[in-house]
Protein backbone atom coordinates (compact mmCIF):
# COMPACT_ATOMS: atom_id res chain seq x y z
CA UNK A 1 0.00 0.00 0.00
CA UNK A 2 1.88 2.94 -1.05
CA UNK A 3 0.66 6.94 1.20
CA UNK A 4 1.66 9.74 1.06
CA UNK A 5 1.18 10.76 4.55
CA UNK A 6 2.33 8.34 7.74
CA UNK A 7 -0.61 6.17 8.13
CA UNK A 8 -2.74 2.97 7.12
CA UNK A 9 -4.22 4.88 4.64
CA UNK A 10 -3.38 4.68 1.03
CA UNK A 11 -2.68 7.73 -1.89
CA UNK A 12 -5.97 7.74 -3.04
CA UNK A 13 -7.06 8.33 1.21
CA UNK A 14 -4.53 10.56 1.94
CA UNK A 15 -4.87 12.79 -1.23
CA UNK A 16 -8.90 12.82 -1.04
CA UNK A 17 -7.98 14.35 2.91
CA UNK A 18 -5.64 16.75 1.55
CA UNK A 19 -8.18 17.76 -1.24
CA UNK A 20 -10.98 18.03 1.82
CA UNK A 21 -8.09 20.47 3.53
CA UNK A 22 -7.72 22.69 0.45
CA UNK A 23 -11.54 23.25 -0.63
CA UNK A 24 -13.03 25.54 1.68
CA UNK A 25 -10.03 28.50 1.26
CA UNK A 26 -10.44 27.62 -2.59
CA UNK A 27 -14.17 28.20 -2.21
CA UNK A 28 -13.66 31.51 0.52
CA UNK A 29 -11.63 32.72 -2.65
CA UNK A 30 -14.62 32.36 -4.81
CA UNK A 31 -16.48 34.34 -2.59
CA UNK A 32 -14.21 36.69 -2.61
CA UNK A 33 -14.67 37.18 -6.52
CA UNK A 34 -18.12 37.81 -6.17
CA UNK A 35 -17.94 40.42 -3.59
CA UNK A 36 -15.07 41.89 -6.37
CA UNK A 37 -18.29 41.68 -8.71
CA UNK A 38 -16.55 38.95 -10.93
CA UNK A 39 -19.96 36.81 -11.14
CA UNK A 40 -19.00 35.01 -14.08
CA UNK A 41 -15.21 33.97 -12.13
CA UNK A 42 -17.38 33.10 -8.88
CA UNK A 43 -19.73 30.62 -10.54
CA UNK A 44 -16.10 28.96 -12.43
CA UNK A 45 -14.78 28.59 -9.31
CA UNK A 46 -17.87 27.14 -7.23
CA UNK A 47 -19.12 24.85 -9.94
CA UNK A 48 -15.46 24.23 -10.46
CA UNK A 49 -14.80 23.30 -6.90
CA UNK A 50 -18.40 21.12 -6.59
CA UNK A 51 -17.32 18.86 -10.15
CA UNK A 52 -13.33 18.23 -8.66
CA UNK A 53 -15.28 17.92 -5.48
CA UNK A 54 -17.55 15.49 -6.95
CA UNK A 55 -15.14 13.03 -8.86
CA UNK A 56 -12.58 12.72 -5.44
CA UNK A 57 -15.82 11.75 -3.42
CA UNK A 58 -16.41 9.10 -6.24
CA UNK A 59 -12.43 7.99 -6.82
CA UNK A 60 -12.32 7.83 -3.00
CA UNK A 61 -15.30 5.88 -2.63
CA UNK A 62 -14.00 3.18 -5.12
CA UNK A 63 -10.93 3.04 -3.41
CA UNK A 64 -12.33 2.48 -0.10
CA UNK A 65 -14.56 -0.44 -1.29
CA UNK A 66 -12.45 -2.20 -3.50
CA UNK A 67 -9.58 -2.27 -1.43
CA UNK A 68 -9.41 -4.80 1.08
CA UNK A 69 -6.41 -3.79 3.26
CA UNK A 70 -7.81 -0.66 4.50
CA UNK A 71 -9.68 -0.64 7.65
CA UNK A 72 -13.38 0.32 8.70
CA UNK A 73 -14.24 3.26 9.45
CA UNK A 74 -14.76 4.50 13.08
CA UNK A 75 -18.48 3.96 13.48
CA UNK A 76 -19.07 7.56 15.71
CA UNK A 77 -16.89 9.76 13.69
CA UNK A 78 -18.70 8.64 10.30
CA UNK A 79 -22.05 8.60 11.41
CA UNK A 80 -21.43 12.36 12.82
CA UNK A 81 -19.08 12.69 9.25
CA UNK A 82 -22.21 11.68 7.39
CA UNK A 83 -24.83 13.95 8.96
CA UNK A 84 -22.98 16.99 7.67
CA UNK A 85 -21.83 15.26 3.99
CA UNK A 86 -24.91 14.56 3.12
CA UNK A 87 -26.63 17.48 3.99
CA UNK A 88 -23.98 19.60 2.30
CA UNK A 89 -24.13 17.87 -0.91
CA UNK A 90 -27.40 18.52 -1.15
CA UNK A 91 -27.39 22.19 -0.43
CA UNK A 92 -24.61 22.23 -2.69
CA UNK A 93 -26.64 20.84 -5.80
CA UNK A 94 -29.65 22.81 -4.98
CA UNK A 95 -27.30 26.18 -5.04
CA UNK A 96 -25.97 24.88 -8.47
CA UNK A 97 -29.06 24.14 -9.89
CA UNK A 98 -30.30 27.75 -8.50
CA UNK A 99 -27.60 30.04 -9.49
CA UNK A 100 -29.67 32.40 -11.75
CA UNK A 101 -31.30 33.16 -8.14
CA UNK A 102 -28.08 34.93 -7.56
CA UNK A 103 -29.40 37.74 -9.69
CA UNK A 104 -33.38 37.52 -8.94
CA UNK A 105 -33.18 36.73 -5.51
CA UNK A 106 -29.34 37.82 -4.29
CA UNK A 107 -29.96 37.40 -0.23
CA UNK A 108 -31.16 34.23 -1.10
CA UNK A 109 -28.34 32.68 -2.93
CA UNK A 110 -25.86 34.26 -1.03
CA UNK A 111 -27.90 33.15 2.39
CA UNK A 112 -27.86 29.23 0.69
CA UNK A 113 -23.94 30.07 -0.16
CA UNK A 114 -23.07 30.61 3.57
CA UNK A 115 -25.03 27.21 4.63
CA UNK A 116 -22.97 25.34 1.92
CA UNK A 117 -19.56 26.86 3.39
CA UNK A 118 -21.18 26.15 7.07
CA UNK A 119 -21.81 22.51 6.02
CA UNK A 120 -18.71 22.05 3.70
CA UNK A 121 -16.52 23.29 7.01
CA UNK A 122 -18.21 20.64 9.21
CA UNK A 123 -18.28 17.68 6.70
CA UNK A 124 -14.05 18.67 6.64
CA UNK A 125 -13.70 19.02 10.42
CA UNK A 126 -15.45 16.02 10.83
CA UNK A 127 -13.79 14.02 7.97
CA UNK A 128 -10.20 15.25 9.03
CA UNK A 129 -11.79 12.98 12.66
CA UNK A 130 -12.78 10.21 10.43
CA UNK A 131 -9.35 9.91 9.24
CA UNK A 132 -7.87 10.08 12.25
CA UNK A 133 -10.01 7.87 14.32
CA UNK A 134 -9.56 5.02 11.00
CA UNK A 135 -6.22 5.99 10.19
CA UNK A 136 -3.99 6.66 12.36
CA UNK A 137 -2.89 4.47 14.99
CA UNK A 138 -1.35 0.87 15.18
CA UNK A 139 -1.35 -1.17 11.78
Amino acid sequence: MIAILPTRADTIVDLFLLLLLALLPVMLAGVRLARRGRVRAHAAVMGGCFFVFLAAVVAFEIDVRLNPDLPSPALVPFLVHMCFALPALIVWVLQLARRAQAFSDPLRHRRRGRLVLLLLAATVATGFWLYCATYLGES
